[in-house]
């Protein structure tokens, strides 16, 4: 069973294993364009190619570690991480599986809410 009972059927695990690799592309997605931000620094001169290569390395032996270990989750569990990071917006779930989901978006959401 990969979660919740509700999401237990075919067409709901083939959904949120949609849902999870479009989650995890936007975010690798859009933490690559952060170092792609700081290549364009170097080609202006702004960080010398001692800073960038420190930067890449801070990359991948923390952002891109990071996001790598979320592919460890179980679907409905990135999903749900994803919907609480605000990856994915509720309105993208279907709502069968959203309803199901509450509680576990509820566990991701409650250390960011308890940061602010």
């Amino acid at each position: 069973m990969s979660g919740p009972a509700e999401l237990d059927t075919k067409a709901n695990r083939k959904k949120l294993r949609e849902l999870a690799a479009v989650a995890h592309e936007r975010e690798l997605s859009a933490e690559l364009g952060k170092v792609e931000q700081e290549f364009a620094r170097w080609r202006r001169g702004e960080i010398d190619p001692f800073e960038l290569n420190d930067r890449i390395h801070r990359f991948h032996d923390g952002t891109s570690r990071d996001l790598y270990a979320t592919r460890g989750l179980r679907p409905h569990q990135a999903v749900a991480r994803a919907v609480a990071y605000r990856i994915l917006d509720r309105t993208e779930i279907p709502s069968d599986i959203l309803a199901a989901m509450e509680t576990v978006i509820g566990f991701f959401e409650q250390p960011l809410l308890e940061a602010d």
